[in-house]
C-alpha cells in the first residue's frame, strides 16, 4: 500500500540547515519505498523541495537570502504548512524539524487537532521534554537522580 507522506523540514530554528539535510535524506528513503513524498519547508508554509538529486548544500546556499528576507513572517507559516497538508490530503507526516516548533510540541499539537498522524512523541511529551525545569521536577518526583 502506497502512502502520501509529508516530510516536514527546514523551519525557523538555528538548526535549519541540519533539518534540511536530514529531511532530504528521509524523503529520499521514503520515496525509495514507493510512497508519494512531499518535502515541505515549514519556514515557507508550502514550499516543496522538488529536485531530489540536487546537492542540498546548493539548496541551502541559494535559499538563505530568501529566508533572511522573510524572517518576520516565518513563524506564521506553520499554520500555512498545516493548511497545505490538509489540502494535499497527506496521510502521515514525518517530522524532520530540529529545535523550535519541531521539538516543542507545537506542530504535534496542530497535527493532533487536524487528525493527521505523525512520527515521534505526542505534543505533551515534546513540550515537557523541551522544558528543562519541568522535566527536572518530573524526574525528581519519579525518583530519577538529576
Amino acid at each position: 500500500m502506497s502512502l502520501k507522506v509529508a516530510v516536514l523540514l527546514g523551519g525557523t530554528s538555528a538548526e535549519r540547515d541540519v533539518s534540511l539535510i536530514t529531511g532530504q535524506e528521509i524523503a529520499k528513503a521514503i520515496r525509495h519505498k514507493s510512497h508519494q513524498v512531499l518535502a515541505v519547508d515549514c519556514a515557507f508554509g508550502d514550499a516543496l523541495i522538488e529536485d531530489w538529486e540536487k546537492d542540498i548544500n546548493e539548496v541551502i546556499r541559494v535559499e538563505h537570502s530568501t529566508f533572511e528576507a522573510r524572517k518576520q513572517e516565518l513563524d506564521r507559516n506553520i499554520l500555512k504548512t498545516v493548511e497545505f497538508l490538509l489540502r494535499e490530503k497527506v496521510q502521515v507526516v514525518f517530522i524532520a524539524l530540529h529545535g523550535g516548533y519541531g521539538e516543542n510540541g507545537q506542530i504535534q499539537a496542530l497535527l493532533d487537532l487536524v487528525k493527521i498522524p505523525y512520527t515521534g512523541s505526542r505534543s505533551l511529551a515534546s513540550g515537557i521534554g523541551m522544558d528543562k525545569h519541568i522535566s527536572k521536577i518530573l524526574f525528581e518526583k519519579a525518583g530519577v537522580p538529576t
